[in-house]
């Protein structure tokens, strides 16, 4: 079977991407800066948290993702139920042993009026992949499997290696060593785009830093690109499937807002399409039309930094006790119910609810059950053994994003924490500050969270592998662990789905019960309010959130 029903078909058996749920709530907000009144339709939406970069194969978050997507596309795009459908691909085949994908691009072009081709993506995915680049998100293509894929990676093989192929104009082939259930879900994501070759070349260091150093084959091109304000996107009239569109929003704008009670304010006024709610503005609006309330995929958790390099006090992090007494501190319950107040949940674990559904049929919360407490008498308890092993009181600085949301879950833990005798100090900033921060060990704990990329606990569970320098910010590091993962990912458990899940099982178990290699806090909720008259936003639990067909009436 081949073409477009080898397509669909392939589409319902293996592209299972944050097939388990999808989200109408945003992390997000829309807002227009010349009015979206009237008959132009301008769609706006407010962003609490900036755009970091344009580059996709540089990205690690999602409003970066969410941008990118407006104006590019994959081979695929996930609907509104997270299942993938033809996009820049418009078939693709399946070999029978699972190994091969060869998919057969439509007749797309870029903004500059050249044709897409399988060399744009051929090229895109080893830049990707290339050790020069420094992408964090290299790791995702060992993710699925793709051939060689660790070996460019890690400087030992060429990038030209790396398993994939044009075999013509049309026609990409890309080979696997395992197969890969969530795969063509994948082919959505922001990392897989294309990458037209001599543009970039010839853009340098100026490559998607501003809307000319940008190429397009989206339904949308970048038209203004104000770092720290706002970012518009207007209809792309050589989107190839610009004739299917012409119902939705001619010019989307997202703002940059941190303030969500100014916000708020511009929403009334009719100045915003789209808010995010916080605290006790979700009371407040909870009964009023366009209110929104779904669960998001994101995780929240506390990072301990166990590398010495920068802060010889990250020693105190090696004591088993103090991270015990850490976790039991933080009262989980009252930081969603009275400090958020948006429909965030007590994290249970490092796997977040509605993320994947496995073999028993269960979701991986449900059948794993909980892993953490909050309990004040054993906190203090653990931390007067830490002390008594340290031998001094601890004290230390707490990393966090300057949004309204993570200045009060910070605050709160601070207070939990210092109730049973440590010292917090809270350092405040920008989300890129603290993602470079990061990136470089500079920090002792952080609050920070992942978002998924696809419905599988995979995407979670290598995070914090002992290899993986680009994501596992703590240097955490379990022999038993990473043997657990590394054979549900790619061992001898990788094709059996119920010892896979077992091992994903058994390894969050080190992570957050055993180790407290991190410490989860709360699964965020999207509380917000949306304009009555824009319809089309896709929020997806696994995957990146759509903004690509919203319309206004």
């Amino acid at each position: 079977m081949s073409g477009l029903k080898k397509t669909l078909t392939s589409v319902m058996a293996l592209a299972m991407l944050a097939g388990c749920s999808s989200n109408t709530a945003a992390s997000s907000t829309t807002s227009a800066s010349s009015g979206s009144a009237g008959n132009d339709k301008t769609v706006t939406v407010a962003f609490d948290a900036d755009l970091n970069t344009m580059d996709y194969q540089i990205a690690t978050d999602g409003n970066s993702f969410i941008m990118q997507s407006m104006c590019m596309s994959g081979l695929t795009e996930l609907d509104a139920k997270g299942v993938a459908q033809p996009e820049l691909a418009e078939s693709w085949d399946v070999s029978a042993d699972g190994l091969t994908y060869t998919f057969h691009l439509a007749d797309a072009k870029w903004s500059n009026g050249e044709a897409v081709t399988a060399n744009d993506f051929v090229y895109g995915w080893q830049r990707l992949d290339d050790p020069t680049t420094a992408s964090e998100y290299a790791f995702i293509l060992d993710t699925i499997h793709v051939k060689n894929a660790a070996d460019v990676n890690a400087g030992t093989m060429d990038k030209s290696q790396l398993g994939v192929k044009a075999v013509d104009d049309k026609t990409f082939e890309v080979d696997l060593t395992l197969p890969c259930d969530f795969l063509l879900g994948l082919m959505a994501f922001p990392s897989f785009f294309p990458l037209n070759q001599k543009f970039y070349e010839s853009k340098g260091d100026q490559f998607a830093i501003s809307t000319s150093g940008l190429l397009y084959c989206g339904p949308y091109t970048m038209t203004e690109f104000t770092s720290g304000s706002q970012y518009v996107f207007t209809k792309n009239a050589d989107y190839f499937k610009a004739s299917e569109t012409s119902s939705e929003a001619n010019t989307v704008v997202f703002k940059y807002l941190q303030d969500t009670q100014s916000a708020m304010l511009d929403y009334q006024s009719g100045n915003l399409d789209v808010v995010k709610l916080q605290g006790e503005q979700v009371d407040q609006y909870k009964d009023s039309e366009g209110f929104t309330n779904k669960m998001t995929g994101y995780l929240w958790y506390l990072e301990p930094n166990f590398d010495t390099s920068k802060y010889a006090g990250n020693a105190d992090f090696q004591n088993l006790n103090l991270r015990k007494a850490m976790s039991f501190a933080i009262d989980r319950a009252t930081i969603c119910s009275n400090v958020l107040k948006d429909g965030s949940v007590a994290a249970e674990g490092i796997i977040p609810e509605e993320l994947s559904t496995g073999p028993d049929g269960k979701d991986y919360r449900e059948s794993t059950g909980k892993l953490i407490d909050y309990d004040e008498t054993k906190a203090k308890e653990y931390y007067q053994k830490a002390v008594e092993e340290l031998g001094h009181q601890v004290s230390f600085e707490l990393l966090f994003e300057d949004s309204e949301a993570s200045k009060a879950v910070a605050e709160y833990v601070q207070s939990n924490l210092e109730t049973i005798g440590m010292t917090v100090t809270l350092v405040s900033k920008p989300k890129k500050t603290r993602l470079e921060l990061m990136k470089d060990q500079d920090f002792q704990v952080a609050l920070t969270r992942w978002g998924p990329d696809y419905a599988d606990p995979e995407t979670y569970m290598d995070l914090f592998l002992t290899d993986n320098t680009s994501n596992n910010y703590g240097r955490y590091s379990s022999t038993a662990y990473d043997a657990l993962v590394t054979k549900a990912d790619s061992g001898e458990d990788a094709t059996d789905s119920s010892k896979r899940w077992k091992d994903y099982q058994d390894a969050e178990k080190i992570l957050v019960d055993t180790d407290l290699g991190v410490i989860p806090v709360y699964q965020n909720g999207g509380a917000m309010m949306i304009n009555k008259d824009v319809t089309g936003i896709e929020f997806h639990s696994a995957g990146v959130d759509s903004y690509r067909h919203m319309t206004k009436n």
